[in-house]
């Protein structure tokens, strides 16, 4: 079953503007929420936990704001846990990685709650706000899933860098052998993007987790090894379509710099004239506004390469259960199946389909118009 990426994004999109409320709203909603029960967290349960003895790194950092250099600031916080009794750093130690493991869990939910809500935007059941929560009731086989799958990712870095470092170190004995700086240069850049390589590789095996825990029930080792069994022969194709996403990334970094450099060049401007000058302050102020346009580009972006992703499960779902083409299933399907409804731990139903059938007419008699090529973002 061919893979048309361009396809899959464009119905992404087609997606996003029929879903209501907007994705972007939904995005905005489920940012604040997890950021304010990450400082209730924080602020509640941190210093329960840590005993009253607060964080290492917050102390650490409150030395470093004093004026000390980060050495002199380490030696500091360290002395002042010391101080504090064996009851402090039993709190600070313990207790820290309590609450480490608490957020961890709470975020790692909401991101595969996410993942549902744009599994179920791509599948066009208009999802509600509410289904960024739906694997709340799964948190436990969240945290087992979550938790194996760190443990495989780790396991498998450690041995491809084992290897990566063999290698290396090979081939630069090999460059030295051979008395050539640029053959050493040479050979560390391709060992470089050898393990850079591998690390994707790791990664993207188990890319659809997320997906099978709550669109198949599975979790544990059963994810995990559905994961690889279906990404077996898929990982560049998926590696591409995250690729594909870099221009906006690139785009985003650009304005943020470009903000920064110009709010600088601005500031320097008025100290160097030693005067206020309330047309330069109000240019800086413009300047900062450069950071409007990367907020609203991000919350846009997050459901759309969300979204992409779960259409990508889509196809990868479809080609391994003997599914149909993509939206319509016509020419310009791109290879994801062709009408379910999505309910968190099972996978049948009944749908209205992922789109258009592009055979269709436009009205009574008209003959039905050539389907059109899609064409993927200008950001590859």
């Amino acid at each position: 079953m061919e893979f048309n990426r361009a396809q899959l994004k464009r119905s992404v999109k087609l997606s996003m503007k029929e879903t209501r409320p907007h994705p972007m709203l939904v995005t905005l909603a489920f940012s604040v929420v997890v950021s304010l029960v990450t400082w209730l967290i924080n602020g509640l349960l941190g210093g329960l936990l840590t005993g009253g003895a607060g964080s290492f790194s917050d102390t650490l950092l409150f030395y470093i704001q004093m004026g000390y250099e980060a050495g002199e600031a380490l030696e500091k916080a360290v002395l002042s846990m010391i101080s504090q009794g064996p009851g402090a750093i039993f709190g600070v130690t313990v207790g820290g990685a309590v609450l480490s493991i608490l957020l961890s869990l709470w975020q790692s939910t909401m991101n595969v709650g996410y993942a549902g809500y744009a599994l179920s935007m791509v599948r066009r059941e208009n999802p509600p706000l509410q289904k960024v929560f739906c694997a709340l009731p799964q948190i436990g086989q969240v945290f087992i899933t979550r938790l194996i799958t760190g443990v495989f990712i780790v396991l498998w870095s450690l041995l491809v860098g084992l290897i990566w470092f063999a290698a290396a170190v090979a081939l630069v004995m090999l460059a030295a052998a051979l008395d050539s700086e640029l053959l050493i240069g040479l050979f560390m850049l391709l060992s470089i993007f050898a393990l850079w390589a591998g690390a994707i590789w790791i990664t993207l095996r188990y890319a659809l987790v997320d997906y099978l825990l709550l669109d198949q029930g599975l979790s544990g080792l059963d994810a995990v090894r559905e994961s690889k069994r279906l990404m077996k022969g898929r990982v560049k194709k998926a590696f591409v379509l995250q690729l594909s996403f870099f221009g906006w990334y690139l785009l985003m970094v650009g304005i943020v710099y470009a903000a920064a450099i110009a709010f600088m060049a601005l500031l320097a401007a008025q100290i160097y004239a030693g005067e206020v000058n309330p047309v330069a302050v109000g240019a800086m102020m413009i300047s900062l506004l450069g950071f409007v346009p990367v907020a609203i580009l991000s919350l846009w972006l997050k459901p759309y390469v969300a979204g992409a992703m779960a259409g990508f499960y889509e196809w990868v779902r479809a080609g391994a259960s003997g599914g149909q083409a993509g939206p319509g299933a016509g020419a310009e399907g791109w290879g994801g199946p062709g009408g379910y409804a999505w309910t968190p731990g099972g996978s049948s139903g009944t749908g209205t389909g992922m789109g258009p059938n592009p055979g269709s007419g436009q009205g009574g008699g008209l003959p039905p118009r050539p389907p059109k090529t899609p064409r993927d973002d200008p950001w590859n």
